[in-house]
């Protein structure tokens, strides 16, 4: 099929990030036209309301965003921003056996 992709930096090699490199970049997958959004990232910080809103404005503007759900399981409640959000296809991990890792979110 016919494909783009597109690689946007949002880390420093030292695994620094902010609010507003993300908040960047979610503003110019809107203005290229980007159809698919995956994301490797996750936090507990559901707080981050720039962010948070800034996801439901990628998924009003039809952009389907997939992130990881984390890997701070076994208990439940462990979720992961922005994969714990109702708009985002969340994804965990599962095992050798297809059930789901222990460690992986929920």
């Amino acid at each position: 099929p016919d494909a783009e992709i597109h690689i946007f930096k949002v880390f420093t090699d030292a695994q620094l990030s902010f609010t507003t490199w993300f908040l960047d970049a979610f503003n110019h997958a809107i203005q290229i036209g980007v159809d698919v959004l995956n994301l490797s990232i996750g936090g507990p910080d559901y707080m981050d309301k720039p962010f948070v809103e800034k996801v439901w404005e990628l998924s009003a503007n039809n952009i389907i965003i997939i992130s990881a759900i984390g890997n701070d399981g076994p208990l439940f409640g462990t979720l992961n921003n922005p994969g714990d959000q109702m708009d985002v296809i969340g994804v965990g991990a599962a095992n050798q056996n297809n059930h789901m890792a222990s460690f992986s979110s929920r």
